[in-house]
């Protein structure tokens, strides 16, 4: 995150185009999802993960472009890395029945899976044991 807001302090044109496009991102996305056009989530968050990428060096490295790559080519249309430093997690929009090829692409790569859907009542979270 620091690195990102050094870049957009010292002027530098591309991460400011960048955060632009995010800005834009945000927008498509609530449009999607107000419409019920949810096939184009992915397609979103991939437009939103290639402007990511230039807000800094830092937001990716190999392994994590591997994975996304992979998730890719199982049928993910999109996807988005979010929290920073040692941990995180990713989230791919899978469409229709790619669900469980992606899931088996990526297994390779160790972590976890978590389902997750939208609700008209915004987030909820819990553990199940």
């Amino acid at each position: 995150i620091e690195a990102q807001v050094e870049s957009v302090k010292a002027g530098k044109e591309d991460p400011v185009k960048a955060m632009l496009k995010l800005k834009e991102q945000a927008i498509l996305m609530k449009e999607a999802i107000l419409k019920g056009n949810l096939d184009e989530v992915g397609e979103i968050l991939h437009f939103g993960w290639e402007h990511k990428k230039k807000m800094a060096e830092s937001i990716t490295n190999p392994v994590i472009d591997e994975i996304y790559e992979t998730a890719l080519k199982a049928g993910a249309t999109g996807g988005k890395i979010s929290g920073a430093g040692g941990g995180g997690f990713m989230m791919f929009y899978c469409p229709k029945n790619t669900k469980y090829k992606v899931m088996e692409a990526l297994k390779k790569f160790g972590g976890e899976f978590r389902r997750y859907q939208f609700t008209k009542y915004g987030v909820k979270t819990w553990r199940v044991s």
